[in-house]
């Protein structure tokens, strides 16, 4: 099956495999520095040499330590790549998250990232989640504010529902979602299928999750010869043509072996 590799945002071509530092840059519950912060800015470096140029992270993992990695590892390739960002969760313990979308916190944490980031705009800037005590449309006017400020590029929401994405595209246009999307994990499936209808990309995150396999799962990948990873960005490639996944690894092995996802070419 013929496949559309690439998606487009605004005037950027995206390759529709990226890579998402959430667990390659930290510690253990998403906490701390990474074990590691040779190799895997290594395995960062080597993945924009192979073609990724969608790089996701977020201030709330370490907190802070992602992007300040992120940030010294894609240096020498700048203006290769869409940098993706969040702010809205702020995380207080090993583990553990709280939203705050108030837009005066979403204006400091802002304002951390591009400083941690060496950035004067961020490529594509998403509300991490959405805050029950704040409405959305508060929390999306204050990014609406940012982006005429020149400080973001491309607005996104992450962790929503339709009637949530339909709230902050009252204020805002918004470019990506970014929510849970796996060949075992589909609850967001009319979230796709709006995103999909209106050319907003679709930005799914933990799509490689080894406790959504079943045996069903193991066995169509060993049927097919590949691997489980193979099998979810495969299927993710196939599912619609504006999903852009977004797995990551501190191994350049994993790297190379899901990358090879794009020529894995099975009908489900």
């Amino acid at each position: 099956m013929k496949t559309e590799n690439t998606f487009t945002i605004g005037d950027f071509k995206i390759n529709r495999i990226g890579f998402g530092t959430m667990r390659a840059s930290t510690g253990a519950g998403i906490w701390g520095d990474t074990l590691n912060k040779e190799n895997t800015i290594k395995v960062l470096r080597k993945a924009i040499e192979n073609g990724v140029n969608f790089i996701d992270t977020a201030d709330s993992y370490g907190p802070y330590t992602s992007e300040l990695l992120v940030q010294e590892a894609i240096k020498p390739f700048k203006d290769q790549v869409m940098l993706a960002t969040k702010g809205g969760a702020v995380k207080y313990r090993p583990g553990a998250v709280m939203a705050n979308g108030h837009p005066y916190y979403l204006r400091t944490a802002i304002e951390g990232s591009l400083k941690r980031l060496e950035r004067e705009t961020i490529d594509m800037y998403f509300l991490h989640r959405v805050d029950p005590n704040i409405p959305i449309e508060e929390s999306l006017g204050a990014l609406a504010q940012f982006q005429k400020e020149g400080k973001i590029r491309h607005i996104g929401v992450s962790n929503v529902t339709v009637e949530q994405l339909e709230k902050a595209q009252s204020v805002a246009k918004i470019e990506a979602v970014q929510n849970a999307l796996s060949y075992k994990d589909r609850r967001y499936e009319a979230v796709v299928n709006k995103t999909s209808s209106e050319n907003i990309a679709f930005v799914a995150h933990t799509p490689v999750a080894v406790n959504n396999w079943d045996e069903a799962a193991f066995a169509k990948a060993e049927q097919e010869g590949i691997s489980t990873n193979q099998l979810s960005l495969s299927w993710l490639l196939q599912y619609s043509p504006n999903v852009i996944s977004i797995p990551g690894t501190s191994s350049e092995d994993h790297l190379a072996e899901n990358l090879a996802s794009y020529n894995v070419n099975i009908k489900f």
